[in-house]
């Protein structure tokens, strides 16, 4: 399937990226078959229409995938380096992802923020990565600069905390997960999380699990973590 992305259902072109691709990647031509999803789970059927460097497309038939039964919320301290938070947004949403949320913490280098951060560019790979992945629905990114008000916002019935304290043995993510509920797990940042920090979230409902015997770079935790909320959800353990 050749699966295009257009978030606005009113229009039926190709944006200028989707059409380069189309013609000189894909070599696509005036009726070839294509499907586009608006990123939030309708998936058209569609014939192409290619006039000079304009893609156009006609809508044959169209579909509402529905959502997953369950919801993957990854809550992170991003890196000092934009690539390594672009990578990490990459790979979570092939795997799977509902939200990715962006934190500061104590710990986070706030005056390099906006540009580690930078939603448009996350927001576009995170598009090519559902393309390419075959799925239907983009994540939602976030930049959350209180880390207070973001732990008290969050509703999900489990919530978890990526931290294991000195000589105390704690349960692996993939125990913990309730496949009745949707999961927040939360990453923490080069340096770790505060033992405030680690306190206000336990106030707040969260409980800490393990990812593993080893000591993981934060990019890596939060893609290892992802994937073992999913795989709980997934698999009969």
């Amino acid at each position: 399937m050749h699966l295009f992305y257009q978030p606005d259902i009113k229009i039926t072109e190709l944006d200028e990226e989707e059409s380069r691709h189309s013609t000189k990647v894909l070599r696509l031509n005036t009726g070839d078959i294509i499907h586009v999803t608006d990123g939030n789970g309708l998936l058209q059927k569609c014939r192409l229409n290619v006039t000079g460097k304009k893609v156009f497309y006609q809508v044959i038939e169209s579909t509402v995938i529905p959502r997953r039964s369950f919801t993957v919320n990854m809550a992170i301290a991003p890196t000092r380096k934009a690539e390594r938070n672009e990578w990490m947004v990459e790979k979570m949403t092939e795997i799977g992802v509902e939200r990715i949320d962006f934190i500061v913490t104590d710990n986070t280098n706030l005056e390099s923020i906006n540009r580690v951060v930078n939603l448009s560019r996350l927001n576009r790979i995170a598009a090519s990565a559902m393309k390419q992945s075959q799925q239907f629905y983009l994540p939602e990114i976030t930049l959350n600069k209180n880390f207070e008000a973001f732990i008290e916002s969050r509703k999900e019935k489990t919530k978890l905390l990526a931290y294991v304290p000195d000589n105390n043995l704690v349960k692996h993510v993939i125990q913990k997960v309730d496949k009745n509920a949707g999961t927040v797990l939360l990453i923490g940042p080069e340096g770790d999380f505060t033992p405030e920090e680690v306190t206000f979230a336990l106030q707040n409902g969260f409980d800490t699990v393990s990812l593993g015997a080893t000591r993981l770079r934060t990019e890596t935790a939060a893609v290892a973590g992802c994937h073992a909320v999913n795989l709980a959800y997934t698999v009969d353990l």
